[in-house]
């Protein structure tokens, strides 16, 4: 049952997560970068990706990075910081594959100053107080802004933030000439798949290949397909919060060894809760590409203001979705079904490497460790399962003959056009 699980977990999970366009100088924007109004007026809490994979070079340590600010131009990374008005969280939560509990366990980042001058505090808070608002736990410590090496802090702990180039790869702007609305910049269009000249499509692929019957068969394009974010001016660039942890500092005794993780950005306010500000929650990510393909774009800032595990808006969005694909009900309750709660799993009892969705599939996709590194590329895999034939070819579903192959796939590799990892800490690769 675990491994029939990963029909719908690699269906669109990291699918439009992570890919964007330009704050207010560039003409496209969305996936989860910019992906609701308020992230417009606020870049610095606007969270792109984020990540949980073991530690390549600490036996016995796991990662958590966090991205956010995205579309910061090659060459000018020196100019930008955190937003020292945002309370960036790591929350988690232990238990089950599917469980909907809430966090128990935060690991908080907060930055004094502005620009790169800036100071970063660290903080731990466990309990069960952590939901929304939020206020600090117990500091961890404090270190420099784009220090190369990383800072040790507190129980082993070591951290970092500073700028990084964007570490994921989406053929984005090919994205919005099917699902506009996904695009903030657009006039809304809900989940309407836009045909234009009749072919909604990916780029790259081979001459002759069509779309499949219940698509009206028609070509699929064969232009060469963008790498948006490393082939565009350069490249971009985002702000990096990684953070090192024992995995002995993240489970307790008698805790379950399998945690889930989500990312929040939540804004300072002028009300105090036990004499400490309290931060109002206005981001959330944790699967890459569960908003940006199943969600419409007005839904996009009430999910980021809601728990993970209690968001009517995703869960219906799940379903409906992949009923505007024209698959069937059967494919749909799967992808439902092992989507949600929007979670990263890790199984903090395994060894690595990390493998997106390889708690929900008992290692089908690499690993039982399960996470996601720095490479994991969600977005074919997720395209596959809604557009292509994944679910049936694995019998979590009848195949249901509604297949589109120009949409099944976008075709961008990793690396194309730049690099996305370095061996040494904070593991991701140097600005543009």
């Amino acid at each position: 049952m675990q491994f029939k699980r990963f029909a719908a977990s690699v269906t669109a999970t990291v699918a439009l997560a992570t890919t964007g366009v330009l704050y207010a100088s560039h003409a496209v924007r969305a996936s989860d970068h910019q992906d609701a109004p308020a992230l417009l007026a606020r870049v610095g809490a606007d969270i792109t990706d984020d990540y949980l994979f073991p530690s390549p070079t600490r036996p016995g340590y796991v990662d958590f990075v966090m991205n956010v600010h995205p579309f910061i131009p090659a060459g000018m990374s020196q100019h930008f910081g955190l937003d020292p008005d945002v309370l960036y969280q790591f929350k988690i939560s232990h238990g089950p594959v599917g469980t909907a509990a809430p966090a128990d366990t935060a690991l908080q980042i907060l930055a004094s100053g502005s620009g790169p001058k800036q100071q970063v505090t660290v903080y731990r808070k466990q309990g069960s107080a952590l939901g929304n608002p939020s206020t600090l736990g117990e500091p961890l410590g404090t270190f420099a802004f784009n220090d190369q090496k990383g800072a040790g802090l507190k129980d082993g702990v070591v951290a970092f933030a500073g700028p990084r180039a964007d570490s994921f790869f989406f053929d984005l702007s090919q994205f919005f000439t099917w699902l506009p609305d996904r695009n903030y910049s657009n006039p809304r269009s809900g989940d309407t798949i836009v045909f234009g000249n009749g072919a909604p499509t990916f780029n790259g692929f081979p001459a002759g290949t069509r779309s499949g019957p219940a698509w009206g068969n028609y070509f699929c394009n064969t232009a060469p397909s963008t790498n948006f974010l490393t082939e565009t001016n350069g490249g971009f660039n985002v702000i990096s919060i990684v953070v090192e942890v024992p995995k002995s500092l993240l489970v307790a005794k008698g805790q379950s060894p399998i945690i889930h993780l989500w990312s929040t950005a939540s804004v300072a306010t002028a009300t105090q809760i036990n004499r400490q500000v309290a931060y109002n929650q206005i981001e959330l990510f944790a699967r890459p590409g569960e908003k940006e393909l199943f969600e419409i774009f007005a839904q996009h800032e009430d999910t980021n203001a809601l728990e993970p595990f209690n968001d009517p808006y995703i869960r219906a969005s799940l379903e409906h979705f992949t009923r505007v694909a024209h698959r069937s009900e059967a494919i749909a309750k799967v992808i439902q079904a092992v989507l949600y709660p929007d979670e990263l799993a890790a199984d903090l009892s395994q060894p690595g490497p990390a493998a997106y969705l390889g708690v929900e599939t008992g290692g089908a996709t690499g690993s039982k460790f399960g996470g996601r590194s720095l490479t994991n590329d969600g977005i074919d895999t997720a395209l596959g399962a809604v557009f292509g034939n994944t679910i049936p070819a694995l019998g979590l579903a009848p195949d249901d003959h509604n297949e589109n192959a120009c949409l099944a796939a976008q075709n961008v590799v990793s690396g194309q056009g730049g690099v996305q990892t370095q061996p040494q800490f904070p593991y991701l690769a140097t600005p543009h």
